[in-house]
């Protein structure tokens, strides 16, 4: 790694980390801090080490993003059908056909947006599109 035109080798990984540093950052840095360490899926520490030593970050990308939201929807709307099925069934002894079909319908979608999901991270991850924070 070069720092300041001196070239300093990266130190190995092996064992526990026991020593602390502390650093001060203003609010808006540390706003910053949290939110880049979230977006990357990182702790705050790792976060750091990575842009220390030079490792490239992470970043799940905004459609990807979408994607997890939208999927948190339709389990969502899944879940309070079974919900709703259950309870009918509990107090009817039966489940209509329509409320079969509606489960079903909605675990198409779930099944269809878990492919395209699949199918877009890959796409980026897969051309290396995927840095957030380049050095």
């Amino acid at each position: 790694m070069l720092i300041m035109d001196l070239r300093y080798e990266e130190p190995s990984c092996t064992g526990m980390r026991t020593n602390r540093i502390t650093v001060r950052l203003t609010d808006p840095e540390l706003d910053w801090l949290k939110e880049a360490a979230w977006e990357s899926k990182m702790s705050q520490a790792e976060f750091i080490r990575s842009k220390v030593f030079g490792s490239k970050v992470s970043q799940v990308p905004q459609e990807v993003k979408d994607m997890f939201h939208r999927l948190d929807l339709s389990m969502g709307k899944i879940g309070n059908n079974v919900n709703q099925i259950a309870r009918s069934a509990n107090a009817s002894g039966y489940i209509s056909a329509a409320s079969i079909r509606k489960l079903y319908s909605l675990m198409e979608d779930l099944n269809d947006i878990c492919r395209r999901m699949y199918e877009d991270v890959m796409e980026v991850y897969s051309h290396g599109d995927n840095e957030a924070f380049p050095d």
